[in-house]
């Protein structure tokens, strides 16, 4: 009796006896020595035939539970190809057949390096193949190089079939929109971060709590940023608004928020303007925080305006009248000493046209050369007589210029009222 016919026997009796028996038992129903069973047991094992339970000391052998290599080739999606010691075909499915563009008897039987695929770019594919199943590569990617590259992802699984004999499952993946999807998105990566490193601004993304990124910016304006606790920089007053605000933002993400502050970090005080925002895909926060720096602009401003406080400071502490009209005629600005003259408080004045400050028997006097000084035409210089409040008529000396408030602005007339030199006070 044959190996192959003790190897029958064996899968019979287990076939037989569902529970399982052990080697004794075996040798005792073949009428063989446990030394012999033992080695059978082994190449059924082996091929997967029988499968082993171990209760305590015992060891007891079942028929195993599976399905053929054909039926579950052909269930596959994938292409999948079953080859034999010599890397012959032996079985395909017909999704392997498809990509290869063959019928089953043209490639059934044939060394998988002589299968005649008929696409060049297919028969450079085979000869991969051929090289990991004689490699045993458990899995590798293969590049297809032609007008449009392709990728496919092999995994070669050595097998051991019934009689004992050893071969190769080759499993096929076409992974090409994969890998395209993610040269898509490497590319998409490297344009970000390319977009990021080079704006002014800083930019921190964090996934969940965690910081997956900053560009170089956001180091300059917070020195190291990982674990950096942004309200904690943020210089008294504006800590807590900042604290609170970033903690709403934690708890609804979605709802944008933005907040300018003092920020001091690494010796260094800068005035940031931050803007919060999320976005949420399958079911994961992404948090993007955006910082300006804009302390240039807010000393700027400073300096402005303490210059606007001396200006204005000078201006009311100027002993002369000084005013400020519009096109319209309409007083913008004025110091006590004007609003004295008019008899009038400064409040009463500013907003005011001259027809409602100024008496009618004045108003030419007082509004002569405006429209030449309106149109840009330089300074002018005049004496006139105006009533001044509680001092009667007087003799004075008027001089007006313009301005304009930005380079598009609307121009403004300011006039300077000087008593004249050989003042008279008219009866």
């Amino acid at each position: 009796m044959t190996r192959l016919d003790e190897l029958a026997r064996i899968r019979e009796l287990l076939r037989e006896q569902l529970q399982g028996m052990s080697v004794t038992e075996i040798a005792a129903a073949l009428g063989k020595n446990k030394h012999s069973v033992g080695r059978y047991l082994d190449v059924l094992r082996a091929s997967g035939q029988v499968e082993m339970r171990t209760f305590g000391m015992a060891k007891v052998f079942t028929l195993a539970k599976r399905l053929p290599v054909v039926s579950m080739i052909s269930i596959a999606d994938e292409p999948v190809l079953v080859l034999d010691e010599e890397r012959r075909v032996t079985e395909a499915n017909d999704p392997a057949l498809g990509l290869l563009g063959l019928q089953r008897e043209r490639v059934v039987g044939q060394r998988l390096e002589f299968v005649p695929a008929p696409d060049p770019l297919i028969h450079d594919l085979v000869r991969h193949l051929d090289r990991a199943a004689a490699g045993k590569a458990t899995s590798s990617e293969i590049r297809l190089e032609g007008e449009v590259d392709r990728w496919y992802w092999c995994k070669a699984i050595p097998v051991v079939f019934e009689q004992g004999e050893r071969g190769t499952v080759l499993a096929l993946a076409d992974v090409t929109e994969q890998r395209r999807a993610a040269e898509a998105l490497g590319a998409s990566e490297a344009l970000f971060r390319g977009l990021a490193e080079s704006v002014q601004d800083g930019v921190l993304i964090y996934r969940g709590e965690t910081l997956v990124f900053a560009n170089r910016r956001a180091v300059e304006l917070l020195g190291d940023p990982v674990g950096c606790d942004l309200a904690g920089c943020v210089a008294e007053p504006d800590r807590e608004r900042a604290a609170a605000l970033i903690a709403a933002h934690i708890a609804e993400p979605l709802h944008p928020r933005e907040f300018r502050c003092w920020v001091r970090r690494n010796g260094a005080e800068r005035y940031l303007y931050a803007r919060l925002s999320a976005v949420e895909h399958k079911e994961v926060i992404t948090r993007y925080l955006v910082l300006t720096d804009l302390t240039d602009w807010r000393r700027a401003e400073e300096a402005l305006r303490n210059q606007a406080v001396f200006v204005q400071h000078y201006i009311d502490e100027f002993p002369h009248p000084v005013y400020a009209r519009d096109g319209a005629g309409r007083f913008v600005d004025c110091n006590d000493a004007f609003a004295a003259m008019v008899g009038r408080s400064r409040s009463e004045v500013v907003g005011s046209t001259v027809d409602e400050v100024i008496p009618p028997e004045d108003r030419a006097a007082f509004v002569a050369t405006d429209d030449e000084v309106l149109e840009g035409a330089g300074e002018r210089f005049y004496c006139t007589t105006l009533a001044v409040a509680r001092r009667g008529r007087s003799q004075l000396l008027v001089r007006k210029s313009s301005l304009r408030i930005g380079e598009e602005g609307t121009p403004v007339l300011v006039g300077v009222i000087i008593d004249h030199p050989d003042f008279v006070t008219v009866p």
